[in-house]
């Protein structure tokens, strides 16, 4: 019989993880993938499976997890939250989380966060935003060249990353 995984679990990790707290009024509904264009990606990100997992303490299912980098940053899940959990937040903070466990992690997405500063094309949503009764467009990276570019530069100081820097030779 497999190990059980709760049996191992970092009862804690909610709290280094998430710092402000918010995660625990997460109740499941799914509301936040309702509108958000990575869950309709393979596989989805269902933000409120990484929110059991973060919860339950699931340490290293989490750290294997890609889909946290999956995130596009259009912030709809947010703004469609009923108990304001913040689940963009919590993505980042995931990010965030793997980085600092797993020092050679390089993320499945991280050509494009590269050069765009975000996974998708989020600023091609605009008719979806506006049925959706949402402001029509967010500000996005690439309309500032010159903190892309700062963000690029930030980037390549991170050792993983500049060691592996043929990933984004091409496209440039």
């Amino acid at each position: 019989m497999p190990p059980n995984p709760l049996a191992q679990a970092n009862h804690d990790l909610w709290k280094e993880v998430d710092e402000s707290g918010e995660l625990r009024y997460c109740f499941n509904c799914s509301t936040c993938i309702s509108g958000c264009p990575a869950s309709e990606a393979n596989p989805p990100l269902l933000i409120r499976n990484l929110a059991r997992m973060v919860i339950l303490g699931l340490e290293d299912e989490l750290l294997e997890e890609d889909t946290p980098w999956t995130c596009v940053t259009c912030s709809r899940c947010e703004e469609m939250c009923p108990q304001d959990v913040k689940p963009f937040e919590l993505c980042l903070a995931i990010r965030r989380w793997q980085s600092q466990n797993d020092e050679t992690r390089i993320p499945p997405s991280i050509v494009e966060i590269y050069h765009r500063g975000y996974t998708q094309a989020v600023e091609k949503n605009t008719e979806q935003r506006k049925s959706l009764g949402l402001p029509e467009k967010l500000p996005v990276l690439t309309e500032y060249p010159e903190e892309l570019k700062k963000f690029q530069e930030m980037l390549m100081k991170n050792e993983v990353i500049k060691e592996n820097d043929y990933m984004f030779k091409s496209g440039e």
